[in-house]
């Protein structure tokens, strides 16, 4: 029996060691600054991760902000966003991958909006300018968010190249890089060059005939 146990603790938990590992991914600017909110991305080589449809993300407005201001979701999943302010807000997209509006309202009784095609979403208030959101929709990859570290974290290894998305890598913000990570300090890290100006949903205005207002 003791050798069994011997045995066991010898292979086995080294192996469930290796099945929980964590992998981290650093993304840094230019200036080697930790770059928070991007999304790092790749395609697994395990079961690529689809949308359920019971999982609905949620973008919160909080002080007239979006919170989180940016979330990583799969095609055809959907989203939530309730307005915890005591203030009305009014939603909208124009982005080509998912052009909508949620008129004017508070509170959280208001449906999710479907996500159906790939891409970047920038999202933006029409009362409050400085509110400005952005959801990355995948089609199959694996994404996470970097934290105000810069730093993502993944359950299965991460390959050696990657894609990486930040509002600031373009005036538009829908530009998406390869990069191929380097080890410092132990950590896979990810370089880009940010550009100085943050990218702005395009504005429009109240009756205009894009949402038949």
């Amino acid at each position: 029996m003791v050798k069994q146990l011997f045995y066991f603790m010898i292979f086995a938990i080294p192996n469930m060691y290796c099945e929980a590992a964590v992998h981290t991914v650093k993304v840094v600017d230019q200036e080697d600054n930790p770059v928070s909110n991007a999304v790092v991305a790749f395609y697994s080589k395990n079961a690529s991760p689809t949308a359920d449809t019971n999982d609905i993300a949620v973008m919160d407005q909080v002080n007239k902000q979006f919170l989180p201001s940016v979330i990583a979701i799969q095609k055809s999943q959907k989203v939530k966003f309730p307005n915890s302010d005591d203030i009305r807000h009014h939603v909208y997209s124009f982005s080509p991958t998912k052009p909508f509006e949620i008129k004017l309202y508070k509170g959280s009784n208001v449906a999710p909006i479907l996500f159906d095609k790939p891409g970047i979403g920038t999202l933006g208030c029409n009362i409050h300018d400085n509110m400005v959101g952005h959801i990355y929709v995948s089609d199959g990859e694996v994404t996470r968010v970097t934290n105000a570290e810069g730093e993502a974290t993944f359950d299965e290894a991460v390959p050696e190249r990657v894609a990486i998305w930040h509002k600031g890598l373009s005036i538009d913000g829908s530009l998406k890089v390869n990069v191929m990570l380097t080890e410092k300090d132990g950590i896979a890290t990810a370089n880009v060059e940010l550009v100085s100006k943050a990218p702005q949903p395009s504005k429009r205005t109240f009756g205009s005939s894009r949402f038949g207002g």
